[in-house]
């Protein structure tokens, strides 16, 4: 069924808490399509991401919350560190028959390099900075305070390069492959400098040109990510913004909860989660984190864990809140394990908060059409926008109704 041929069906699904407020508002669709059709591509730090979060701004106004838009930082990701340790190592591997110290010594030096951005790859050593901002809306809990919801999403969307670029280019896995590869170089030349015979540091030397090409081809690959244009970005992440400004259209009656709803910018860097956090100290306990990722087709899911290599669970009672509103009939969606890239609630998981990710994944488990050109409104099945709408409304309402223990 196509977008238009659904028009109707959005309009039956649309929340009756919006109502009970005296005023009808915006459609999820309508919202995703403003975003994705009139604003259109949103690199990190670009004009697009600003006029999002100029319009996330004023429809979260129009709903009756508080608003601050904080700048800030950040680089563009994944920066030029990758492809200077690829040179690098070509140098040290072209001179290391006749200048074998000096090689090894830019061996160690790519080595370095990649470990550190193993350990810091939020922060490259060597990238573009530009501002970016959050965009911060709040509401009172009606009574007595019990939790504070916080529910994320990113302005910004994806480059166009294609899933097998991104992994290889810009993720935990490729900067694993580079740390590797920097080792074997590294242990490489220092086992043909402490050879005596000619033909084996012969042989090691020409084993020496594997990790390099490695390296390269890793150097490329975020190269091919870091100039790749954006992606529309209609359920990457168009779909997770109108999701999140619908929610705050129903969620005008808490009366124990706190609601928070944030806009974050140049989302992959980190910067956005970072300034949240030092701008504002949450409290670990009474603070839950709800992020949204890419949403609008495929199977609505709450992810029960995710990571890349090593699996995080999400936060016990989201799930188990999570859980009730889906087997009470309220939304449709199913619990997964996610091992794809990155997210904002996986971010905060890592530093030990309360967090669970929404997010819709395809066959594969993998965000429908995350790093693909053709990421555009016609991708995105309206209902089932209005069933993420649902799947937030009804657990914030569930949290709401949580006593604290």
């Amino acid at each position: 069924m196509g977008r238009h041929g659904t028009r109707s069906q959005q309009s039956d699904t649309v929340d009756a808490d919006t109502r009970r407020h005296g005023r009808r508002h915006e459609a999820p669709i309508d919202i995703a399509t403003l975003i994705a059709e009139e604003i259109g591509p949103r690199p990190p730090m670009s004009l697009g991401e600003a006029k999002t979060a100029a319009l996330l701004d004023a429809r979260l106004r129009r709903v009756g919350m508080r608003l601050s838009a904080e700048s800030y930082h950040a680089s563009r990701l994944p920066g030029y560190d990758s492809i200077t340790v690829g040179i690098l190592a070509l140098i040290g591997v072209a001179s290391f028959f006749w200048m074998p110290l000096p090689a090894i010594a830019l061996f160690a030096a790519c080595f370095g390099t990649a470990l550190l951005m193993l350990v810091y790859g939020d922060g490259p050593l060597l990238a573009r900075r530009a501002p970016s901002q959050n965009v911060v809306a709040t509401r009172a809990a009606g009574e007595l305070q019990r939790w504070r919801l916080v529910l994320l999403a990113p302005l910004c969307s994806p480059p166009a390069a294609g899933r097998l670029m991104a992994a290889f280019g810009h993720s935990l896995s490729g900067r694993i492959l580079r740390v590797a590869a920097a080792a074997i170089l590294l242990a490489l030349g220092i086992a043909a400098a402490l050879l005596p015979g000619s033909e084996a540091r012969v042989w090691l030397w020409y084993l020496q040109a594997l990790p390099t090409t490695a390296l390269l081809l890793l150097g490329v690959a975020a190269l091919a990510v870091q100039f790749a244009p954006a992606t529309p970005g209609a359920i990457n992440y168009a779909g997770a913004l109108a999701t999140l400004i619908g929610s705050a259209a129903a969620l005008q009656d808490l009366a124990n909860t706190e609601l928070w709803i944030v806009g974050v910018g140049a989302a992959d860097s980190r910067a956005g989660i970072n300034d949240l956090l030092r701008r504002y100290p949450f409290d670990p306990v009474q603070t839950l984190f709800v992020g949204l990722d890419g949403i609008g087709a495929g199977t609505l899911c709450y992810l029960a864990a995710e990571g890349t290599w090593r699996l995080r669970l999400a936060d016990a009672l989201l799930l188990r809140l999570a859980a009730r509103v889906v087997d009470g009939g309220q939304a449709t969606a199913a619990p997964r394990a996610y091992r794809g890239g990155p997210t904002l609630a996986g971010a905060l998981r890592h530093r030990g908060l309360r967090a669970m990710t929404i997010a819709s994944l395809d066959a594969g488990q993998h965000v429908p059409r995350q790093y693909d050109r053709d990421d555009t409104i016609a991708a995105i099945d309206p209902v089932h926008l209005d069933t993420a709408v649902r799947l937030v409304v009804a657990l914030a309402r569930a949290l709401d109704a949580e006593p604290r223990t």
